[in-house]
């Protein structure tokens, strides 16, 4: 192979075993509420037990109407685009549900979820997707946790790794 061929492959990024992966980019929340429709998100949401215990005799589905981020990328280098999305409601301290979805020729499919997490925020940095979450200490109000819980979560080739680190908020730094 040449030195031009490994450098092309270089820059687009490859996986361990050479498919090109794509960065996690903002995209469109319609098509993302298309998706979540076809992976049955919304079944899987009302069937939560935490969710339901959260919205009582309301269904989640009807809480989470639509995605509040929907993001595109290629998580498993397998060259087909692959959708994170976000689902927001209510208050600081209510669940948000995220869910990655693989897309494939016969639909979308759910490949992880995170339903009942307090999840303020989900983004793509590179090839890995970054939550940010509250941290609570016993003293602090809910609007306003003294530290955040940073998830990232990862391909390894074969399955999905999440670590976390706690970083301080700006007014307890």
């Amino acid at each position: 192979m040449s030195v031009i061929a490994v450098a092309a492959l270089c820059a687009v990024g490859t996986s361990a075993a050479g498919a090109a992966t794509r960065s996690w980019t903002s995209c469109s929340k319609a098509q993302g509420l298309i998706a979540a429709r076809q992976a049955r998100v919304p079944q899987t949401m009302n069937t939560d037990r935490v969710l339901r215990r959260v919205f009582f005799e309301t269904k989640p589905s009807n809480v989470y109407r639509r995605p509040s981020t929907s993001l595109c990328g290629d998580f498993d280098g397998d060259g087909r685009t692959d959708r994170a999305l976000h689902f927001q409601c209510c208050t600081v301290s209510s669940p948000a549900p995220w869910v990655v979805l693989r897309g494939r020729a016969g639909g979308w499919k759910i490949v992880y979820k995170r339903l009942s997490d307090t999840t303020f925020r989900l983004e793509g940095d590179g090839t890995h997707l970054v939550t940010t979450e509250p941290k609570y200490s016993r003293t602090d109000a809910l609007c306003c946790p003294t530290r955040l819980r940073i998830g990232t979560l990862r391909w390894n080739g074969g399955r999905f790794i999440r670590t976390f680190t706690l970083e301080f908020t700006d007014e307890n730094s």
